[in-house]
């Protein structure tokens, strides 16, 4: 009997276990976003107006729906070529651009002086106004190239800092950024509003500014620093602040490395898909977490980053992605970037994917660039 009792038991965790997520899942929750306003002051006191007016323009999308983009949505992840590169997939299968395009300024420290940065700002910057010119909104981050040529993490964010021995390299590299910011201009001479997610998943400790490489202050500080040179000293005045860790396990760990309210201008928070059975359940509590502080604090907040690599799954993105966010009041998700046919993030023309894909994309509360013009 006790064997019987002990098998029941067993089978019925292993029930319990298989459908946790699904149960997790609430088929009638319903998408009522509160009311954000825009706030008095951003980060950037001398903030442009067209940034201003990417602010209100999200606090509409954000009652409309969930604008859906993709990191570098043009086949190639550093929009240069690379062998068994894609074309720019996400148009020929959708039909549309993303409402949100993302771009990285990783590659920007690694080009020589004269000429080739020259030319390399000049060709990132006409992607960049490429993206804007069909209608998507502009989203940056910073995969800071490690300065520490022996690849140690420890210290390097200390170095970075005032007195540091990597502080002239982080000045630099900051003016490079500049110089790529200042050429966002569209036709008419203005300028291009951009999201800017810097010093990201800082919790993990997958980056030499993540959890245990650096205390919590100098995380803090380099922040600080990098919205204050870019702001006062290079006159960078086009960027919205988000902050985004990885996901975490509670409010606290989301706002342990936080640098303040006068810091940052939205919220983000980055969950993936690993296939480890726990993706609905972290991304679900997750955006609660973030969605709450962004009430309290009167901000608007997003899935910056999320996907499951080379869609693996084929229904996936109705019966994963759309669940986790149907019902949240995020104001955009945004899938990772394809490079080739081994690593993408949204499906090309012939992947399995692509049917599930675009019934994805027509549910309602999902928005492209048409949807937010």
């Amino acid at each position: 009997m006790k064997k019987l009792i002990l098998t029941l038991l067993l089978v019925s965790f292993v029930f319990t276990s298989c459908n946790s997520e699904d149960d997790f899942f609430n088929p009638n929750a319903v998408r009522i976003p509160p009311t954000i306003t825009a706030p008095a002051s951003f980060t950037d006191k001398n903030l442009n107006q067209q940034t201003k007016d990417l602010y209100s323009r999200l606090l509409d999308v954000t009652q409309k729906g969930i604008a859906f983009g993709q990191q570098q949505p043009f086949g190639t992840g550093n929009n240069f070529p690379v062998e068994n590169e894609l074309p720019q997939d996400f148009f020929e299968v959708t039909g549309d651009y993303p409402a949100i395009a993302g771009f990285d300024l990783e590659l920007i420290g690694l080009q020589p002086e004269g000429k080739f940065l020259d030319n390399f700002i000049n060709q990132f910057a006409e992607k960049v106004i490429e993206a804007h010119k069909n209608g998507s909104i502009i989203t940056f981050t910073w995969h800071f190239v490690n300065p520490n040529r022996n690849r140690e993490f420890n210290g390097v964010v200390e170095n970075l800092l005032e007195g540091g021995r990597f502080r002239a390299l982080f000045l630099e590299r900051l003016n490079r950024a500049a110089r790529l910011f200042h050429k966002l201009v569209d036709a008419n001479g203005k300028s291009i509003p951009v999201l800017f997610r810097p010093w990201h998943e800082m919790n993990g400790d997958f980056f030499f500014w993540g959890t245990g490489f650096r205390t919590t202050s100098q995380y803090i500080q380099l922040w600080k620093d990098t919205v204050t040179i870019l702001s006062e000293n290079h006159n960078v005045h086009n960027l919205l602040y988000v902050y985004a860790p990885n996901f975490v396990g509670n409010r606290a760990e989301y706002l342990r490395n936080y640098p303040g309210d006068a810091f940052v201008d939205l919220l983000g928070i980055d969950v993936y898909d690993f296939r480890n059975r726990s993706f609905l359940t972290t991304a679900i509590r997750n955006l609660q977490i973030v969605e709450e502080i962004a009430t309290e604090k009167n901000m608007l907040f997003a899935l910056t980053e999320t996907g499951l690599t080379n869609v693996v799954e084929y229904t996936w993105w109705t019966e994963s992605l759309y669940k986790v966010i149907r019902s949240s009041s995020v104001s955009y998700a945004m899938i990772w970037r394809n490079d080739m046919t081994t690593f993408f993030h949204a499906p090309f023309l012939g992947h399995p994917s692509e049917v599930n894909f675009k019934e994805f994309l027509e549910k309602e509360v999902i928005l492209l660039s048409r949807d937010i013009l």
